[in-house]
């Protein structure tokens, strides 16, 4: 009998123990979340700059951001001098990271024996390359193999989009801090990518670019008409609508509530993308736009931004000849190194170019992309080649931070160095588009990534793209 009390006598103390013991493990933290960055050159991200500043980081935010901010007690601090601090850079369009689900059968036997009761718009077989239901943030893979090359070069976001379909998906907007996606994500639906001229192509319809188009404007069009039957039976109506995701996923792209992202680098892509959104009402991105200066007044007409690649393909300019080698063969019209076709290669490649500054002359909202480039040296050596021929460093800065920002609607998160916004920084060794500025150090979501550990391979196994439609 007595052998009870004391059980309980002891029981408070082993329990006070236990807890004792569970605080100190919960309240250590898995990693530092505290860093100053101290006596550095910030660029702001809005045209302010600090020549000798100091940036508080907390709690993955930007806590302090001045030429004098205190460094708190137990902050990881990181020595300035000499260092440039940027906002993190954005990718403004890209498909790594991104594993596309399975195309659905072509056939569908039971609406084939069916086909009296099920409209035409509802067969799958009338559906090859629509799947608006499809969303990045579902196929997202940010192996270290896509996170290295992109964060070595001083990216800390990238706008992953679903590719090869008239309409691919939902685009998602993801941090590259190699969290877990709940956590990296920063929007699941920046724009629904649409194509045009076709993401697609085989022996079924539609296999031409005039079949593509058709699909199109037919699939916009039964979304309307999804949109009317369906508020039709929500006032009282009889007649209840079939299910379809595919019509119910693009209802926000045609209230203009989903802004549409057109894969579109020439110039008739970006007209047909240009005329479906006035003809549907849709709220117009243009992805690529490498001839978007033949089409500058219909851009700004439309308000559209650009999500403009900087693959600019293999300079042309031929090796300076020596004047004292003789021709093995004569040239002929027909040799491709004949001079005047070399001069015409010269001159479209000038152009391309050229494109950045003709752009933003004109006022038009740009985001970069590494699309279609080899790799990010490549990305940044066409910058380099870009603001050389015109294109403002300035406005080269905004269009990999603020200005992007903008245009994925995230401007309140991302994009300057201020107090309160996601502390997305890049710290650099000294001027971002000079050749041998290097990455010191990133901070993304408030995690601090070392790029010189584990160095990626000089060339990535993989483009930072694709080849852009016909």
């Amino acid at each position: 009998m007595n052998r009870f009390p004391k059980i309980r006598a002891g029981l408070p103390a082993a329990l006070l123990s236990l807890a004792a013991l569970s605080h100190s493990q919960s309240s250590t933290p898995s990693a530092p979340n505290l860093y100053a960055i101290v006596g550095a050159r910030i660029e702001i991200g809005d045209g302010k700059v600090l020549e000798k500043g100091t940036i508080i980081i907390r709690d993955g935010l930007i806590a302090a951001v001045a030429i004098d901010a205190a460094v708190p007690a137990g902050a990881e601090v990181l020595d300035g001098k000499g260092l440039t601090v940027y906002p993190g850079f954005i990718d403004g369009y890209t498909q790594k990271g991104y594993t596309a689900p399975k195309p659905p059968d072509s056939h569908d036997p039971i609406e084939t024996v069916v086909g009296d009761f099920a409209s035409s718009f509802m067969r799958t077989y009338g559906r090859s390359g629509i799947r608006p239901e499809a969303r990045a943030v579902e196929g997202l893979s940010l192996t270290p193999d896509v996170l290295k090359p992109y964060q070595s070069a001083g990216f800390t976001t990238l706008l992953v989009a679903p590719s090869g379909a008239d309409i691919s998906g939902l685009a998602a907007l993801v941090n590259l801090s190699g969290q877990p996606v709940r956590d990296a994500l920063v929007s699941a639906s920046v724009g629904q990518v649409l194509n045009p001229s076709g993401g697609g192509s085989g022996a079924i319809y539609p296999s031409s670019l005039m079949g593509h188009i058709a699909q199109l404007r037919q699939t916009l069009l039964d979304a309307q008409w999804y949109a009317k039957v369906n508020g039709a039976y929500q006032n009282g109506a009889s007649h209840r609508p079939p299910v379809d995701d595919s019509l119910t996923a693009l209802q926000p792209l045609i209230t203009g509530h989903t802004p549409a992202i057109f894969e579109a680098a020439g110039e008739y892509q970006i007209i047909r993308a240009l005329n479906l959104s006035a003809e549907f009402g849709l709220k117009p991105i243009i992805a690529g736009a490498k001839e978007g200066w033949t089409q500058i007044d219909a851009l700004k007409s439309a308000g559209a931004p650009v999500l403009l690649t900087l693959n600019f393909g293999k300079d042309p300019k031929p090796a300076p000849a020596d004047p004292k080698a003789k021709p093995e063969k004569p040239v002929t019209d027909l040799d491709p190194e004949n001079p005047l076709k070399v001069a015409e290669r010269v001159r479209l490649y000038e152009e391309l170019v050229k494109n950045p500054s003709a752009l933003a002359a004109a006022g038009i909202p740009i985001a970069l992309s590494a699309y279609g480039c080899k790799d990010t040296n490549e990305f940044f050596e066409n910058l380099r080649k870009a603001v050389a021929a015109g294109f403002p460093r300035e406005t080269a800065l905004r269009a990999l931070t603020i200005d992007s920002a903008k245009i994925f609607g995230v401007d309140r998160l991302l994009g300057t160095l201020e107090v309160g916004k996601v502390a997305n920084v890049t710290v650099m060794t000294g001027d971002f588009v000079k050749a041998e500025t290097k990455v010191k150090m990133l901070y993304v979501d408030g995690h601090k990534i070392d790029p010189t550990k584990g160095e990626p391979p000089s060339t990535p196994k993989f483009r930072f793209g694709g080849e852009e439609g016909r």
